[in-house]
């Protein structure tokens, strides 16, 4: 303080002509601070409470200190009762800021800013189960309160809070006794990392109780009232309560100030006498010594730059309301109010150093790092020599982080104390921390922190079954067309008459269209394929049944009944009978088809083959309208069957009982065949199976109906005449 008077006094350029006169009080702690207050705001050692404020210019211009949040405050609101600026360089409490108290102003950074600085130091090492202790008095409890707030922020537990009494002379048992059920609580914990908020002297009188406890190697985090503070250093046995580092005010070198101390330490005494101690000291002291710079502790060189800034802060604004310039000052009065504000809180923006306590150094305190005021943070671990077995970075959690795959299961009122679960088979970790269930189409082992796509299941065209399902499909249709040339060929002849005539063709064309539907089965299903696989392909079987059922019918007609009723036999040629029942019987079919269509169309469905295959297919089978598809053809089938049994006893040429009886019970055959597959779940092998069934049925139609025909087309010409047709009619008649 002293230097800064002297160099502003000095200064031709700040307050020319104008000395600073200054007087020096030791509060002794907070005991001592009223008495100075009320002189300084006193003139001539009295305050008139009837005068005007404003033009009132009291003892002092301004204050500088005292040195803790608990001693400011008992003095803040007398200062700011006149708004006597005054400036504090170690104090930090919230209950200082400069909207309760407009004239307190500080030069180091604000408590919140602390707060902060130790947040971070917590959350960048992950230990996340620490105690809080306090000092009783209001810079512990409120800077205890204001971090447990801050830490719940970022999912950091106080296993443990508790406040430091202060000791009081006459009653040191029953303080050690309080010290000593604080220790017991902690060690209960099995916290590592204990941040303490406490003035230097109470730490100090906790700490030499603390080096002869159990509570050892632990991780102390140190504000700045006690981070750099050489009677802890040097009590006994201090470096066996582990590693030590907080929190310092930030170091600013003060250019000339170490050759002013050592100045004043040449021309000065070692020992001042009575009349010098008497003039200087205003307590009663042992023996006032001069500060020389060998002799100034580090704590002391850290917020010398603080005192320094306050002086020259005062200073700053006393030029400023005097209105001086390089050469002199306007003003030769000044009130307490014209004052200069630093930021809006009342603080001066220079952020913290971050110190490590060095037991092996040659300096007590090691600067490892720097917190600033927008929390830019760098800390270099590397310096740190942790007091742990491995020497490693120690670590301090209530429950050990999960592994990959686990799910927390908190328990208790902690959120840092949990139960690992494994994640079922499934499911996996989320982003979030918890266990979601897997996709349909995705699958996951116990422990997962990830799905992965299930194998997909379906016919392939390069797959072997897929080229013979193929090939057979090519086969079938080509013997439809080979049919249809034969029948185009021999259009006149009896056996292409007798088995409908023009007719066919649209049987034979709805045949091959029933083949090439069957292909839908292989590759990646979609909707079209879907509509293709049973409702096209069984309206496609319903015309082949339908011209089947009402031709045979008709045969039973002609020789059976024709002669019984020519006239309605007469009708029904004329009138294209056989025609409208086809159409109609189709219709029925196509009906249900559109519905199907339009109400609830065929899908692409997912089905679970075990655990990591899932079968791609059409959601057909097993459908309310697939069943009535299936079962009208079953029945137009039936009917098939009914009419060609009427026949039985009908001329060879015209008999097709037999034909038509081998396809329609191939047809049955198939349709149980299908239902019982869908039953009894064969997974992956539904749908060629399903392939096969259908391509039977079909093969079932052409090689029973259509291949004794074309046989006879080709290979016994005899039998394909007229004149063997009139023959078997002439027999039969006969009968």
């Amino acid at each position: 303080m002293k230097f800064a008077l002297e160099e502003i006094s000095n200064s031709t350029t700040l307050l020319p002509n104008i000395s600073l006169g200054y007087e020096v009080f030791d509060t002794c702690y907070i005991y001592n601070n009223i008495h100075p207050a009320l002189e300084f705001i006193s003139k001539d050692r009295v305050f008139d409470t009837n005068i005007n404020l404003t033009s009132y210019v009291p003892k002092v211009i301004s204050v500088v200190g005292p040195d803790s949040s608990d001693a400011a405050e008992t003095t803040a609101g007398i200062f700011s009762l006149l708004l006597i600026p005054q400036i504090n360089f170690l104090a930090t409490s919230r209950k200082l800021s400069v909207q309760r108290l407009p004239s307190f102003f500080q030069t180091i950074p604000s408590s919140h800013l602390q707060q902060q600085a130790i947040v971070d130091i917590l959350y960048f090492f992950n230990w996340t189960w620490i105690v809080t202790l306090g000092s009783a008095d209001d810079y512990g409890y409120l800077g205890v309160q204001q971090l447990t707030d801050s830490l719940s922020e970022v999912n950091i537990c106080v296993a443990y809070q508790g406040m430091i009494p202060i000791k009081i002379k006459g009653k040191e048992d029953e303080w050690e006794k309080k010290i000593l059920s604080i220790i017991n609580n902690i060690l209960q914990t099995k916290a590592n990392v204990i941040v303490l908020y406490s003035l230097d002297m109470i730490a100090l009188d906790f700490f030499s109780v603390v080096v002869n406890s159990n509570l050892l190697h632990k991780i102390w985090v140190a504000t700045e009232t006690w981070s750099m503070t050489e009677d802890i250093y040097n009590i006994p046995h201090i470096n066996s309560i582990g590693t030590v580092f907080g929190i310092a005010l930030k170091y600013v070198m003060i250019p000339d100030l170490e050759e002013y101390l050592l100045k004043t330490q040449h021309d000065n005494t070692d020992r001042l006498n009575e009349l010098d101690l008497e003039k200087n000291c205003n307590q009663e002291c042992q023996g006032c010594q001069t500060a020389a710079s060998n002799e100034t502790s580090f704590s002391e060189k850290s917020v010398s730059f603080s005192i320094y800034a306050a002086i020259y802060a005062i200073a700053h604004a006393l030029h400023m309301a005097l209105n001086c310039d390089d050469a002199k000052c306007e003003k030769t009065e000044v009130y307490p109010w014209q004052v200069v504000q630093f930021d809006e809180n009342g603080s001066m923006p220079t952020g913290y150093d971050i110190v490590y306590w060095d037991w092996r150094g040659e300096r007590p305190f090691k600067r490892v790092g720097s917190y600033g005021e927008r929390r830019n943070f760098v800390i270099n671990v590397s310096e740190i020599n942790w007091q742990s077995t491995d020497s490693q970075i120690p670590s301090s959690v209530c429950s050990q982080e999960c592994l990959p795959g686990q799910e927390k299961k908190h328990k208790g009122m902690y959120k840092c104390c949990f139960t690992c679960v494994n994640c079922g088979a499934g499911t996996y970790l989320n982003s979030n921390g918890s266990c979601a269930a897997c996709s349909n189409d995705q699958w996951s082992d116990e422990g997962s922190t990830c799905c992965f796509d299930k194998t997909r299941k379906l016919l392939i065209w390069k797959d072997k079954i897929s080229i013979i399902l193929l090939v057979v499909t090519s086969l079938g249709t080509l013997l439809t067309v080979l049919a249809i040339v034969i029948f185009a060929v021999h259009l006149e002849s009896p056996v292409v008459k007798a088995a409908g005539g023009k007719m066919c063709f649209l049987m034979l064309v709805s045949l091959s269209v029933a083949y090439l539907c069957t292909i839908a089965y292989i590759g990646e299903p979609c909707t079209l394929k879907c509509i293709l696989r049973l409702p096209v392909f069984n309206i496609a079987l319903a015309i082949c049944f339908s011209y089947i059922s009402f031709k045979s019918f008709q045969i039973v007609c002609i020789f059976k009944m024709a002669s019984k009723l020519p006239a309605s036999f007469d009708y029904w040629v004329k009138q294209n009978g056989q025609y409208i029942c086809v159409a109609i019987l189709t219709a029925i079919q196509v009906l249900i088809s559109i519905v199907w269509i339009i109400t609830s169309p065929p899908t692409i469905s997912i089905k679970n083959l075990g655990t990591t295959q899932i079968l791609v297919d059409c959601s057909q089978f097993g459908s309310v309208y697939s069943i009535l598809q299936y079962g009208y053809n079953a029945f137009l089938s039936l009917l098939c069957f009914t009419f060609a049994y009427m026949g039985k006893e009908l001329p060879k040429n015209y008999s097709e009982a037999k034909c038509i009886t081998f396809a329609m019970f191939i047809y049955i055959v198939v349709c149980i065949s299908v239902f019982t597959a869908q039953l009894i779940d064969i997974g992956e092998y539904v749908t060629p199976i399903n392939d096969a069934l259908s391509l039977a049925s079909l093969y079932g139609i052409t090689g029973g109906y259509f291949f004794p025909k074309c046989y006879i087309i080709l290979c016994r010409p005899q039998l394909n005449t007229t004149k063997y047709f009139q023959s078997a009619i002439h027999s039969y008649t006969k009968r």
